[in-house]
């Protein structure tokens, strides 16, 4: 089957797929497939919880510039880990000169979760506990300041590529592999202890006390959790503090506060507003400019926009206010290659093609100029992704992805159109292009 005939399906399929994204979930029944999906909100439209941190350096010693900004990232990815979107993550200097870490997670209620993921340093220590008897929970900061207990390596001796969840014998874990010496002295302690506790400690405090129950040789480790609702939040926090490392300050939480929406309903209702104004206005322009063609691209671009936002539901992009602005600037965008398209067709016509060589002309000699302006804005947008802060990413991904749809939308739903229509009778009449000889 070739294309032309194809085109029209691929435009119906995809149109009818976007629609069903798009309605609200509650007109799905219980089960459908993807009553899940959501739009997601940014920390502006929607609220969430903020956490301070103060920054606290080692006695006699300064926190670096590198140190922080290293701490800020590893936080990030922590929190990113658990699969918040876009959190924002921001270093700040106090009057008195003292450092701080400030957490923004949208879209989170659950307090104690971001505070255990952010406050932690990460700093794991496999404890030889030299005949004491230690317990989950205790502080054994003293003991190992004081060599009352043995620490055999930390947690810088873990590949962070090998940390991975582990849900074996039906309990939730999390497994990872030692290496150089680290796998040596592991497998010689377990070795030696086989059926005696071989505690864990993360930030001092004893995590986990397994029992030992064979040599663990090869440096392939499992911690385990338990099983359950907590002990998967609790997995993920483990994950993640392994997988992204320890932070290299100490950290003090200041406060925990529950942020309202700094824009909130009411501006998510006045930008809505605004974008349906501003999509009313260029169909108008379009329709009145261009006659029947201009009545094609309107269709394009309420196609392009439902297309879009059910990307936007299906992916998961972040709704936040540079994400909105975003996807008002590529509706406007959206047109441009229509405009191009359609002045083409009347170049053509006034070189006196007909209607038909016309509009094929008009596509293929429009398709140059429309690649070379995408491709540059998609460039400039892949940039600001790779090189921006979480909200110029979001920025960028909303770009992106509307500027590939309108591309779509312009060049292949417009140019099927308008070769439907240049069948039939009523679309061959040339007064209807109001084209100026």
């Amino acid at each position: 089957m070739s294309w032309r005939r194809l085109a029209p399906w691929v435009i119906l399929v995809t149109l009818l797929l976007a629609i069903y994204i798009d309605i609200p979930r509650s007109w799905l029944p219980a089960g459908a497939p993807g009553s899940d999906l959501r739009t997601v909100l940014g920390l502006d439209l929607q609220g969430g919880i903020r956490v301070t941190l103060l920054v606290q350096p080692q006695p006699g010693q300064e926190v670096s510039d590198e140190q922080l900004s290293t701490a800020r990232d590893i936080i990030e990815r922590r929190v990113g880990g658990i699969g918040v979107s876009e959190p924002q993550v921001r270093t700040e200097i106090a009057g008195d000169g003292t450092r701080r870490i400030v957490v923004e997670v949208p879209g989170l209620s659950d307090e104690q979760q971001v505070r255990d993921l952010v406050g932690s340093t990460g700093q794991l220590q496999f404890i030889d506990p030299r005949g004491q008897t230690l317990s989950e929970g205790q502080d054994i900061s003293e003991l190992i300041a004081t060599q009352a207990v043995g620490v055999l390596f930390d947690g810088g001796s873990i590949d962070p590529n090998s940390v991975a969840p582990s849900s074996g014998t039906g309990e939730l874990g999390v497994q990872f592999v030692l290496t150089g010496e680290a796998a040596d002295t592991w497998c010689s302690f377990t070795t030696a202890n086989q059926q005696r506790p071989g505690p864990i400690a993360l930030d001092g405090v004893v995590y986990t006390t397994p029992t030992i129950q064979g040599p663990i040789c090869g440096g392939q480790t499992v911690i385990t959790v338990g099983a359950g609702e907590a002990a998967e939040v609790e997995q993920d926090n483990l994950y993640n503090t392994l997988r992204f490392g320890a932070l290299p300050v100490s950290l003090q939480e200041q406060g925990v506060d529950t942020v309202a929406p700094t824009l909130g309903a009411d501006f998510l209702a006045q930008a809505l507003v605004a974008g349906g104004i501003g999509l009313v206005l260029v169909l108008i322009f379009m329709i009145a400019f261009y006659r029947l063609p201009g009545v094609v691209a309107a269709l394009a671009l309420v196609f392009y926009t439902l297309v879009v936002y059910a990307i936007f539901r299906l992916i998961g992009v972040t709704l936040t206010l540079a994400g909105v602005a975003a996807f008002i600037l590529s509706i406007g965008m959206a047109v441009d290659a229509n405009i191009l398209i359609f002045e083409r067709m009347k170049e053509e016509i006034r070189a006196g093609k007909t209607l038909v060589p016309a509009i094929e002309a008009g596509f293929n000699r429009a398709w140059s100029s429309i690649l070379d302006s995408n491709v540059s804005s998609i460039l400039v947008a892949a940039w600001l992704y790779w090189q921006g802060t979480n909200v110029v990413r979001g920025f960028a991904l909303v770009l992106i992805i509307g500027v590939l749809v309108s591309m779509f939308s312009a060049i292949v739903l417009t140019r099927t159109a308008m070769r439907y229509i240049v069948r039939t009778d009523w679309g061959r009449h040339i007064e209807l292009y109001h084209v100026e000889r």
